[in-house]
């Protein structure tokens, strides 16, 4: 019997163990089909990227590239792909500005061109092959340059090495399960003092947030070449008595020289009217408030309520209130008739007792 009992406990112990490592590599397999993370080796994938750093290379940074601004120089570096599949396989790759998406994640996907504000610009600065050719089961190393113009830089600039596999365009693959490798490229003033943040406000809105979410989101942006990181949100939303309806916190790392959205969620059963928000942001010895005031229509807070998939049965009451009404209504017309009957009865019997009493 305890063999039995034991034998029983070590298959349990087996299935779960089985189950827990398909969950793991199931949430692996999305993790590796997005476009965020840092992490830019996966040797049990279709193919792997890592870095060649350059002679410039901060001491103690392997997984990316970390270089040093040295004026009217070009510096040489290199990634390493590896094709693990069986057959010949084309690469895309692809130099992106790094910027804050609206979970406050550092983000290396978006392609969009650089402010013109940005007086210089990673990703003109630095040039790799549009696309490669590897073959079946072969490393193969490409080479890049990053050319510094003539002046000194006291700020920091960030940008990514965006490796992702080209499909042919007959190919029915789903993008679903594509990996998209990520090198983060930081490049450091060649002075050791780095310029005031500055965070500025450029407007608010109401946004849908998801399929049943809604928000009011904060334009924002980093004006400055500096790297705001783990900055602290405290947001707060008042009615126009000055009731506290939600509050918000967050940890945002907050990119060079970029244009963010900040998202504060509406609560499901907000209503129309007048709102205050207030948002404090605090990043070190630096910290930035902003005050807006704004208003949810009725259609807007219908909106709302239908996203959240909230029901409105208002209908419903008017609906009783009616019948209620009407129900009420009947009956004392009724009551009414019924007593006005009543009287003429009265009426009818007393004037008979009248005549009998004038016969006798």
């Amino acid at each position: 019997m305890g063999e039995e009992t034991l034998l029983f406990s070590i298959k349990r112990e087996d299935k779960m163990k089985k189950i827990i490592t398909l969950l793991l590599l199931f949430v692996l397999n999305i993790g590796g089909s997005g476009v965020l993370a840092n992490d830019t080796q996966s040797q049990k994938g279709s193919y792997s990227v890592s870095a060649i750093p350059s002679i410039h290379q901060t001491e103690g940074v392997e997984s990316f590239f970390d270089i040093r601004w040295t004026p009217l120089y070009t510096e040489n570096f290199g990634i390493l792909i590896k094709n693990n599949t069986d057959e010949s396989q084309t690469y895309n790759i692809r130099v992106n500005k790094a910027r804050t998406n609206k979970n406050g994640i550092i983000d290396y996907s978006d392609s969009s061109a650089e402010s013109d504000a940005c007086i210089y610009r990673l990703t003109e600065m630095i040039q790799l092959p549009k696309e490669v050719t590897i073959c079946a089961g072969q490393t193969q190393k490409v080479e890049g340059t990053l050319s510094f113009p003539q002046e000194s830089f006291n700020g920091l600039l960030m940008a990514g090495i965006h490796v992702s596999e080209k499909k042919n365009q007959g190919s029915e693959a789903t993008v679903s399960n594509t990996v998209a490798y990520n090198l983060p490229f930081v490049v450091r003033g060649d002075s050791d003092s780095r310029p005031k943040a500055k965070l500025s406000l450029k407007q608010t809105s109401l946004e849908k947030l998801s399929s049943t979410q809604s928000s009011l989101d904060f334009y924002l942006s980093n004006e400055e070449a500096t790297l705001l990181k783990e900055s602290d949100f405290q947001a707060e939303i008042r009615n126009i008595s000055g009731k506290v309806i939600t509050t918000q916190s967050s940890k945002l790392d907050i990119t060079p020289e970029t244009k963010f959205i900040y998202p504060i969620k509406l609560p499901e059963k907000v209503q129309a009217g007048e709102y205050s928000v207030n948002l404090k942001v605090t990043h070190g010895k630096d910290n930035w408030e902003f005050n807006k005031k704004f208003t949810i229509t009725g259609e807007q807070a219908k909106e709302i309520h239908q996203r959240s998939g909230i029901k409105n049965y208002s209908w419903i009451i008017y609906c009783i209130i009616i019948v209620a009404i009407i129900f009420i209504g009947l009956l004392f017309l009724f009551l009414r008739n019924k007593l006005k009957i009543k009287r003429e009865v009265n009426n009818s019997s007393l004037c008979r007792s009248n005549r009998r009493k004038k016969n006798n």
